[in-house]
């Protein structure tokens, strides 16, 4: 499931598929605090009975795909670190070996499959600031995320380190990569959420404008079942 807090942006993804974007993440450990931004793409595993939590904080509107198109295309469960782990002490003393004198791109082919861990870690338990809320023991872990990550030959920048990323600088990486998505057919979508009933009817033409050209109309009114709302999810479930 991926979540959106706009109607466009569901519509966005439908047309075009999903746009890799660089996130900030900041992993804490015994021995210091991992500060990078990745690409990335993000998903979460809970199923409808759980997810009015999740809704809160990440938007009513969303999309669900069959875990066999994430497994396809190379999606990966997020490793969860403990703040207080000596794993997580481990790759901290890893990564900070890695990197001294050194920059992403001179990184050795071993040395950047350690990188393709790391950037696929999160801590168990964290701050969270979102949409109105924060918290600062926020349990990363309930919401089993999945990610998906391009390798070097997709994204050059693969890690950018820093515990900041200015919002000009964040518009260029992104703009390099403007051309990369993540594209599923109407065969692999289970679920689309938008916020009320009201929308459907305006859904149902933005999936016909989207796959009119690749796929059968068949499989594209199949899809129409698939529509809920987050209205239903919060009172049916």
């Amino acid at each position: 499931m991926h979540f959106t807090n706009s109607a466009d942006h569901l519509k966005a993804i439908l047309k075009e598929g999903f746009k890799v974007k660089y996130c900030l993440e900041n992993v804490e450990t015994p021995n210091g605090a991992l500060h990078y931004s990745i690409p990335m793409v993000s998903f979460c595993d809970i199923p409808l009975s759980e997810m009015k939590e999740h809704i809160t904080k990440y938007g009513g509107y969303g999309i669900g795909l069959k875990r066999e198109w994430a497994k396809c295309k190379g999606l990966n469960p997020v490793l969860y670190i403990d703040s207080q782990s000596t794993l997580g002490a481990g790759f901290h003393t890893s990564f900070q070996s890695m990197f001294t004198g050194k920059k992403v791109a001179d990184l050795t082919e071993l040395e950047e499959k350690l990188v393709d861990v790391i950037r696929y870690m999160k801590n168990y338990e964290g701050e969270l600031i979102r949409g109105g809320i924060n918290n600062s023991s926020y349990r990363f872990a309930d919401e089993k995320e999945w990610r998906f990550v391009p390798n070097r030959q997709m994204a050059k920048q693969m890690l950018i380190k820093g515990a900041v990323l200015t919002p000009e600088r964040k518009l260029k990486l992104n703009d390099d990569i403007s051309s990369l998505r993540l594209e599923f057919e109407p065969k692999d979508i289970k679920y689309i959420i938008v916020n009320d009933e009201s929308e459907i009817s305006e859904f149902i033409g933005c999936l016909r404008d989207a796959f009119a050209n690749s796929a059968p109309l068949v499989e594209i009114e199949r899809l129409y079942s698939r529509i809920t709302t987050t209205e239903q999810i919060m009172t049916d479930f």
